[in-house]
């Protein structure tokens, strides 16, 4: 009796804390759900030009500036005629629309034919009277043209040859950035020496400094003192000294790794380069990922020096390539898009495969001590 008392007293109780955790959970899903829809919308806002920049590489010339826009890229529906691939237009002929293939167009005036019957040929039409009949559709001839594309005549040069020149100097300055400035940074961090404090300061000081104070002094330096105008140099070897951003990145991240671990090497005998390459660079993997991408993407999307040290196509690199695109009197949108597509990639494809070693870095570089 006392049993089925209190369990009549408990179940309300029951009740309604079940009805709390449930209506907890569905207020907890739906928060969830806003937020990953907020995610969303945040995420496809920036995603957005580069979604235009790839469906404008696939569109025809007559469609990049379709009114209204329109992000799918569309191509003219083609019909075959006596064994030929032709275009489908809507042409107003009198009172009527119809569906006729162009055979031939010169000076905005068009030769038609009807495709299911060839025997009526419609000459001389006015474009101003023809539509074509479009659809959605990829052109993929914009990146054979774009990849192909050569607009200095006898130079030979092609996005090939840019394409080869970016990663050369991408290569070779993520070597010297990495090597020369973990050496230097671990100076600053580990090894005590007079006027080591004040030393970090000057070098410190040095981004503050702006490349355009010092352009004529290098380039005259390069150019006039040691004859390297026109060649990869000026844009390699001053990556094998250091700068001073990723001296402080690599500083920072080695002030975090435990002076015990030193100090042990340090008593079985290890000297200070033993400690440096078998201690700390191993351990600096996350820190060291990050200097290798930000020099891979300052270096590849660097348009300023390049155009300042080379004149030959043939040394020319993607970001300067890109600019062949847009001549004087018009610019091919869709080509210079696949070739932007093309020129993006790696950029992408690099972030994708160190996207972890990225972000663990950037974490790892602003522990505090």
């Amino acid at each position: 009796m006392e049993n089925s008392t209190l369990s009549s007293t408990l179940a309300p109780g029951i009740t309604v804390g079940r009805q709390g955790r449930r209506r907890h959970q569905v207020k907890k899903t739906m928060q969830d759900l806003l937020k990953h829809c907020l995610i969303i919308g945040v995420g496809l806002f920036f995603a957005l030009p580069l979604l235009w920049m790839v469906a404008t590489s696939f569109k025809a010339d007559r469609d990049v500036f379709h009114t209204p826009l329109r992000l799918l890229p569309y191509v003219n529906t083609m019909v075959t005629v006596n064994g030929q691939q032709l275009p489908l237009y809507d042409v107003k002929i009198g009172d009527q629309v119809r569906q006729l293939a162009l055979v031939k167009l010169e000076e905005s005036i068009g030769d038609f034919v009807d495709p299911h019957d060839p025997t009526q040929t419609f000459p001389q039409v006015r474009m101003k009277f023809a539509e074509p009949v479009m659809q959605v559709g990829f052109r993929w001839q914009n990146y054979v043209d774009a990849l192909n594309y050569n607009p200095r005549s006898g130079s030979g040069a092609t996005i090939f040859t840019y394409l080869r020149n970016s990663l050369i100097i991408c290569f070779f300055a993520i070597i010297g950035t990495v090597a020369s400035c973990a050496v230097v940074a671990y100076g600053f961090a580990r090894i005590n020496f007079p006027g080591r404090d004040l030393l970090f300061i000057f070098v410190m000081g040095t981004i503050m400094l702006p490349f355009q104070a010092i352009m004529i002094p290098q380039y005259v330096f390069f150019n006039d003192f040691l004859h390297w105008g026109n060649t990869l140099l000026p844009l390699i070897v001053p990556t094998f000294f250091a700068n001073a951003y990723d001296i402080f990145l690599l500083r920072q991240f080695y002030r975090t790794i435990p002076e015990e671990l030193c100090d042990a090497a340090r008593i079985d005998g290890a000297s200070e380069f033993d400690i440096f390459a078998r201690v700390v660079i191993p351990l600096s993997r996350p820190a060291l990922a990050v200097v290798a991408i930000t020099t891979f993407l300052f270096h590849w999307n660097d348009f300023q020096a390049p155009l300042i040290y080379l004149t030959s196509p043939q040394n020319f690199t993607m970001a300067l390539g890109l600019a062949d695109f847009q001549g004087q009197r018009q610019i091919l949108w869709n080509m210079l898009m696949a070739a932007s597509t093309v020129f993006t990639v790696p950029i992408i494809v690099g972030f994708f495969f160190a996207q972890k070693e990225f972000i663990q870095g950037i974490k790892l570089t602003g522990i505090k001590e």
